[in-house]
């Protein structure tokens, strides 16, 4: 008997040999002790070989030893792996290595939870649906199978019809819910114990690998009927799974940006197609190409028009900061008095400034000289709390001199504004309020989104100031005012869906506020008012947007009118560089192009990154199967030359 076993390392399957004493205990999902060069690696079996006869028995290892009684890896999850190491171009072991703790092939033992949520959640008052839900769950609730675009505005309560699906589904059918952000899962897994009680398993990267390992082993076992995490919790081990959940289907977060760059909310759809179950993506803002899809008959289209209760959706004003009388270059005088209003009322305020740090960069005023990264072409971002410049692309962080290190100059200036910035001069202005910032600088501590969270429900403070973390998904009934310090730091970045990205924040962000029983007010400052995207925020028109957005995407053949793929080159030195992609030019002009257009090769926006020299091709193409055809010609091309690192990335979401 011989096996396939993938190993959670950067290859695909290994053949082995099985041991007739160990034959009846093999089975497709379990684990094995292996050989593996001069060591022993758990690996897991994923098909029986059967081609095993034409094989050089006498080239292949034995098995030492099957671990489980039992296979671990339902085989619907072991498709969905195969499946994603071939369409991310990636090795299936890759895909492994994301989709089961590493602690099972290490043979660490399950942890207790340090910090427990909320033992002590009463039971959800059970809410009337408006008709709007009830409409909706009636379509989700009769069909077995399928996509459903779930679209509501901000308040429209998408969560309970989530829940309420949930509960509609037969006893012994599971169910995953995605969100984008750890800070999500905190309100939502409240929410959602109330409703399940210990029936919610939560799988995040705020879990120690013990805790990790913990909640898989629930939710393997069948000891969970929900699974609700960021990311990763796509590949929830579930044996009878009947419907998948991606709340905030639209967010970049879903896409892994590294290693096996796969994004979640494809991942669903897939798996929810190879298990024929249904699948709900829902927002306020969908991504174009979810909307796209809705619209042409590939997802079923279902809409929230109206808040619950029917509360009004908040005012938005653009205040024009050219214009805007200012005691200071970052706050107006009329969001520094909103602030103040709404403070001295007993509300609660969310300010947002899509930029962590202190200031973007410091520099002398005497020659003009800044600080940037040694190993990233980028600015280092100044904080002040740790009196740092850090980089935020590899974690390299230097001290400032005292004198310029190119002129020798004392004249050293902050230039640019990031949340630290913000948070010293808004409680500098107005004194008495409660402040709290919340971006990944303050939230790096285990269950620190949690507390904060918490501390924001309980009314322990009065203005929120963070990044986009502040924007997303939460609910918090006492917030009648959300604001924009700077828009114009989103809006402006060199990518295809800067003005996509910029729409869904400002409208997510204005969302935040007046759902409870007061009117919201939404501010957002900006230097450039006339851009098209402000009248659509204000006015909350997401179709107007859409129509206005998708033309511009059709004429310039962008997703959803294409697909592309993105081949990432990446070398030590610049000379290396351009010394190599002098040739590698050469040989893909020689190429035959057919349906797909080759952009590049071209020096990366952002050109170094990790002490790596970057370049990057673009793959534009209609059709997926010559695109990636295309991609496979370049990679062999590519296959033997040395002193060079390769990315892919199918289906990008930015092109930085």
């Amino acid at each position: 008997m011989q096996v396939d076993v993938l190993f959670p390392i950067k290859a695909e399957a290994f053949t082995y040999l099985v041991p007739e004493e160990i034959q009846q205990d093999i089975k497709i999902g379990s684990r094995i002790l292996a050989p593996f060069k001069n060591q022993k690696k758990t690996g897991i079996v994923i098909g029986f070989n059967k081609a095993g006869a034409s094989l050089d028995k006498i080239s292949l290892k034995l098995i030492i030893a099957v671990l489980d009684k039992e296979p671990i890896v339902p085989e619907s999850l072991l498709k969905l792996i195969k499946w994603a190491g071939q369409y991310y171009i990636s090795a299936s072991g890759m895909v492994l290595k994301n989709a089961i703790p590493s602690g099972l092939f290490t043979g660490r033992k399950s942890g207790k939870p340090r910090v427990t949520y909320s033992p002590d959640i009463e039971n959800a008052k059970i809410v009337d649906l408006t008709k709007e839900q009830e409409k909706s769950l009636s379509e989700i609730n009769k069909a077995d199978s399928g996509i459903f675009l779930l679209h509501g505005v901000t308040g429209s309560g998408k969560t309970e019809v989530y829940i309420r699906a949930i509960e509609a589904l037969p006893d012994n059918k599971e169910a995953i819910v995605l969100v984008p952000e750890i800070a999500l899962t905190a309100q939502i897994i409240d929410r959602f114990r109330s409703r399940f009680n210990d029936k919610v398993a939560f799988y995040h990267s705020g879990l120690s690998m013990g805790e990790r390992m913990t909640q898989w082993w629930r939710i393997r076992n069948g000891e969970a009927k929900v699974v609700l995490g960021v990311r990763s919790a796509v590949f929830a081990p579930f044996r009878n799974l009947g419907l998948i959940v991606v709340d905030e289907e639209q967010e970049a977060s879903y896409k892994q940006f590294e290693g096996l760059r796969y994004n979640a909310r494809d991942m669903a759809l897939v798996r929810a197609k190879l298990e024929n179950i249904k699948v709900i993506l829902g927002s306020a803002t969908p991504s174009l190409e979810s909307f796209y899809n809705a619209q042409h008959g590939k997802f079923k289209y279902l809409e929230l028009n109206k808040r619950v209760e029917e509360k009004p959706m908040p005012q938005v004003e653009i205040l024009d900061m050219t214009k805007e009388s200012k005691k200071t270059w970052f706050f107006s005088d009329r969001l520094l008095n909103a602030i103040k209003d709404n403070n001295s009322k007993g509300h609660q305020s969310l300010i947002m400034l899509n930029r962590r740090g202190y200031s973007s960069f410091l520099m002398c005023s005497d020659c003009g000289y800044t600080y940037k990264c040694r190993a990233c072409s980028i600015t280092l971002t100044y904080h002040k709390d740790t009196k740092t410049l850090n980089c935020h692309y590899c974690g390299s962080y230097l001290m400032p001199q005292d004198l310029c290190p190119q002129c020798k100059g004392t004249k050293t200036k902050y230039i640019g504004v990031g949340t630290q910035r913000i948070e010293e001069e808004l409680q500098g202005l107005i004194p008495e309020i409660s402040l709290k910032r919340m971006d990944r600088d303050t939230t790096r501590k285990k269950l620190s989104h949690y507390r904060i969270i918490k501390a924001m429900e309980g009314k322990e403070i009065d203005v929120l100031l963070g990044t986009q973390m502040v924007a997303k998904g939460h609910d918090f009934p006492d917030v009648t005012m959300s604001a924009v310090v700077s828009a114009d730091v989103t809006l402006n970045l060199p990518d295809f869906r800067s003005s996509e990205r910029t729409f869904q924040l400002f409208t997510q962000l204005a969302g935040r506020a007046g759902r409870g029983d007061i009117f919201g007010n939404v501010y957002i400052q900006t230097y450039e008012p006339e851009h098209y995207v402000f009248e659509y925020v204000r006015q909350h028109d997401y179709k107007g947007f859409y129509e206005r957005e998708i033309e511009l995407r059709k004429e310039l053949s962008y997703p959803p009118f294409s697909k592309l793929i993105r081949i990432i080159l990446s070398f030590k030195t610049m000379d290396t560089g351009k010394k190599i992609i002098k040739n590698i030019s050469g040989m893909i002009k020689k190429m035959k192009t057919n349906d797909v257009e080759i952009l590049g090769p071209s020096p990366a926006p952002i050109e170094k990154i990790r002490n790596l020299w970057r370049w990057h091709i673009i793959l534009k193409g209609k059709g997926s199967k010559s695109l990636r055809q295309k991609a496979f010609e370049i990679l062999h091309i590519l296959k033997d030359i040395k002193d060079i690192k390769i990315d892919v990335d199918v289906d990008p979401i930015n092109l930085m």
